[in-house]
This record gives C-alpha cells, sequence and structure tokens, in this order.
C-alpha cells in the first residue's frame, strides 16, 4: 500500500471524535476539493507490505485503527487491511471521500464508514457515488462540510431525502463562523449532529495528528 504518514493521535471529527486511534494514512485521491486540508497527500508516499501495516496495527496499543488519505478505498490492500483489523479484534474507522463504491466494506463487523457528501463549496458534488448512501447502516455516517449558503442548502435538500434514513454528521469548513450554521439547524429544526474539528482546535493545522 502507498502510505502517505502512520501517527498516533485521537480522532478529531464524527461521532468517534476523542477516541485514541492509530492513523494510516494512504496516499493519492482521485478528488481535489477546494477545501482539502490533506493536499499533501496528493503525491509521494511510500511503499508498505501489508504484511508490516498488520503488524503495525497488531503491536498498537490502540483499539481503533484510522483507515484514511487521501482516499484509502483507492488502495488495491485496503479490503485486505480492514479484514486483517477486524481479526485482530480491533474497531476500523474508514474515511472515505464517498465517490468510489463503499458496498465491499459493510461487510466488516467492527467497522465504521465515515462518508463525505461533497458539498457545493468542495467542486466535486458531481463526482458523488450517491447510491453509496442505500449502503450506509446504522453505525456508519455521512459528513457534510459547510462553508457557504449554497452548501447550507445542499445541506437542507440531502436531509429532506435522507435525515430520517441516515446519520449526518454538519461540519463547519476550518476557518468559518460556526454560530450562524447552529442557528440555521435549530431554526430548521434538522435532526442532525453538527461537530467541529477537534484536533485543529488542539494542535492548529498541523501534519501527523
Amino acid at each position: 500500500m502507498l502510505i502517505t504518514e502512520i501517527f498516533h493521535s485521537i480522532q478529531g471529527e464524527g461521532p468517534l471524535t476523542g477516541i485514541p486511534m492509530l492513523f494510516i494514512r494512504t496516499n493519492r485521491c482521485n478528488l481535489r476539493c477546494r477545501w482539502c486540508d490533506t493536499v499533501y497527500s496528493f503525491d509521494g508516499g511510500k511503499e508498505y507490505d501489508l504484511e508490516d501495516l498488520i503488524d503495525l496495527v497488531k503491536n498498537s496499543w490502540e483499539r481503533w485503527v484510522c483507515l484514511t488519505g487521501g482516499e484509502p478505498l483507492l488502495q488495491r490492500d485496503s479490503q485486505d487491511l480492514v479484514e486483517a483489523v477486524n481479526h485482530l479484534g480491533k474497531g476500523v474507522l474508514i474515511e472515505t471521500g464517498g465517490s468510489l463504491d463503499i458496498e465491499p466494506y459493510t461487510k466488516f463487523e467492527h467497522s465504521v464508514i465515515d462518508m463525505d457528501i461533497k458539498t457545493p463549496s468542495s467542486g466535486e458534488t458531481s463526482k458523488m457515488k450517491m447510491d453509496n448512501l442505500k449502503l450506509l447502516r446504522k453505525e456508519d455516517y455521512a459528513k457534510l462540510v459547510i462553508s457557504n449558503e449554497e452548501d447550507f442548502l445542499f445541506l437542507e435538500d440531502i436531509y429532506r431525502n435522507w435525515g430520517d434514513r441516515i446519520n449526518l454528521i454538519v461540519q463547519p469548513a476550518w476557518g468559518i463562523s460556526n454560530e450562524w450554521i447552529v442557528n440555521r439547524v435549530i431554526e430548521r429544526k434538522m435532526n442532525v449532529r453538527f461537530m467541529l474539528q477537534e484536533h485543529k482546535y488542539i494542535w492548529g493545522e498541523k501534519r501527523g495528528v
């Protein structure tokens, strides 16, 4: 597998926020979101044998592994790695951009899928594989990053069609005001979960955290 970085930290986004995890950040991404905060994963990287990654997971003290990117679903051995983590009795959080088929990853019992739904401000909405929403399980969730009014209108449309069937996470783009989004969610009586990027409030915009 082509890997950008491996590090120990806490999960900073989504319902598993605050849980210590071993992060395996894969290299390469098929999307180019305007507000991407991991552009350094687009090229470079180092090849790891699957067996070496499994050994790293086996010897890690964390109960969870976060497979992130880039886009981890692009990696040939990603399914094998998720399966191996399962066999080791550890949970795995799979962070995906939402443009590739997630069905093969829904078969793993001790896994959670964090799937983006790219909002208009990303510039990549047209590349979403919206059929993935039908595949999300009760433990999985879809995340929308909100930057502006157009993004919020997009969120409202997703909520009307999917809000009673999937877990929706609303996350403000880093650096914008949070208050107006929260106020709007309350005004619209939207049963979504508003969450910040906790790791950035702790360390700022740094790699390896």
